[in-house]
């Protein structure tokens, strides 16, 4: 008993089609915790630099 050589066709195109379909959110995952995380360090610089009085 082979393999249905339609049947490992139709796998082979739906494994490529399953990966197409993961790489745009990982990379949108990639860019929003990068941007997430700029922001988290922008925020974090500006609370370390405390209360600024501007008129001693």
């Amino acid at each position: 008993m082979g393999a249905n050589p339609d049947r490992m066709t139709d796998h082979k195109e739906a494994v490529r089609l399953s990966r197409a379909h993961w790489r745009l959110p990982v990379g949108v995952i990639f860019l929003g915790s990068l941007l997430l995380t700029g922001v988290a360090s922008a925020g974090s610089m500006i609370w370390s630099l405390g209360p600024v009085h501007l008129i001693p």
